[in-house]
């Protein structure tokens, strides 16, 4: 197998360079026939896996869940597999995917990992994503995450989830699903490919990354004291408990409002003033490298 190794030089907040000279003598010693490019830019990571793709049997994005947004937007319309070393503050996909998250375990899994096929989601017709969209509270949360720069892992989410609770306000939005409409103040809504948002939180505890439907947390307009109050749940796949939480699946979702949205895809945000999205299914369009063996529950295999 050929890899191609997309490294984000700052992904891990630096530590994605020091890790790669870690790796490389590793890749020598085992044999492993492979070549490195670094991003330089946004979305370069998208234009190297486009232009390499065909000449490699998996591309790796070595960074965090930006980086691997960008290769998946890379490799739509090929069979070359992703392969993943999770290096981010988040490592969400990883963990829907139960990829180990520890770097020696993850190279091994990459190593001897078998590609299989999972669920592609696309996002306004031309951006596809492989794990998650969110609307409103969290997209809001995610991007104050990422001014936060002591902090590490999912300890980066909760303090912006805590700060953000002070500044936002439920949105009117028109939801539509396959076979069902929301119309109401909402406080957010998850489309979940995977089941893990922000560092590990369960807003979609029972998606499965190829089941071909999203599962989708809507919750509508709710106090800050109350989240605060209920946020172990978040942890334990017990958010549907509250009675502003209901849980859906569907393959398709329009999402609309008058005031701009806050959006995330896969932990980016795509732009400041859209008001309407429509989010599809697109069953078994991506072939990654993955830990099928391991549990299918918890945060990720450490």
């Amino acid at each position: 197998m050929r890899y191609l190794f997309v490294l984000n030089p700052f992904g891990g907040r630096g530590r994605a360079l020091k890790l790669m000279d870690k790796l490389e003598p590793v890749l020598k010693e085992r044999g492993v026939d492979y070549d490195i490019c670094q991003t330089d830019a946004p979305e370069h990571a998208t234009e190297i896996t486009r232009e390499k793709k065909s000449d490699y049997d998996v591309v790796v994005a070595f960074g965090g869940d930006g980086t691997m947004n960008e290769v998946v937007n890379g490799l739509i319309g090929s069979d070359t597999a992703l392969g993943v070393i999770p290096l981010g503050t988040g490592n969400d996909f990883a963990r829907s995917c139960r990829m180990p998250l520890k770097f020696d375990a993850a190279v091994e899994n990459l190593l001897t990992g078998q590609p299989r096929k999972i669920d592609l989601g696309v996002f306004n017709g031309d951006k596809y994503f492989a794990n998650v969209v969110g609307v409103g509270f969290d997209a809001y949360a995610g991007n104050e995450s990422k001014k936060i720069q002591r902090l590490k892992g999912t300890a980066v989410y909760v303090y912006a989830v805590f700060k953000t609770l002070r500044h936002y306000d439920s949105i009117p939005m028109t939801i539509e699903l396959d076979d069902h409409k929301i119309d109401e103040l909402t406080y957010l809504i998850s489309v979940g490919n995977g089941w893990s948002v922000g560092g590990g939180l369960q807003l979609t505890p029972d998606a499965v990354i190829d089941d071909s439907t999203f599962h989708i947390c809507h919750i509508s307009d709710i106090s800050s004291m109350k989240v605060v109050g209920n946020f172990a749940k978040l942890f334990n796949g017990k958010i549907d408990d509250l009675d502003e939480v209901s849980l859906h699946t569907s393959r398709k979702v329009k999402i609309s409002s008058e005031a701009p949205l806050p959006i995330h895809i896969d932990g980016e945000i795509p732009g400041r003033e859209i008001r309407e999205i429509e989010i599809e299914m697109i069953p078994q369009g991506l072939s990654i490298v993955g830990n099928w063996t391991a549990s299918s529950s918890g945060a990720g295999v450490a």
